[in-house]
């Protein structure tokens, strides 16, 4: 049987297209863009799913409800402070 697809880790999308994940869901977009320098200036808040993919906030929003690792959110994005507020996680600091 297939495991149901989850979110697994914020991401940005950077002007170039490069894609930066986080290393857990510990991390917020904002610790990535800082992480990542100046090449992340206004880079786009993205996820990584469990498949590889990575989507945006809505599309992340909708598979985190139908898997139940969040409340279901009526129409809002998902954030990265959703997750590690349902998983228990502290934010990770730089």
């Amino acid at each position: 049987m297939n495991k149901p697809l989850t979110v697994k880790v914020p991401a940005i999308l950077e002007r170039s297209g490069k894609i930066i994940e986080a290393p857990s869901p510990a991390w917020s977009h904002a610790e990535l863009i800082k992480k990542a320098g100046k090449d992340a200036k206004g880079a786009k808040h993205e996820f990584e799913l469990s498949n590889g993919r990575v989507v945006n906030r809505l599309v992340a929003a909708r598979v985190a409800e139908k898997a139940g690792e969040v409340p279901k959110k009526d129409g809002e994005f998902l954030h990265s402070h959703d997750l590690r507020h349902a998983e228990g996680i502290k934010k990770k600091k730089l």
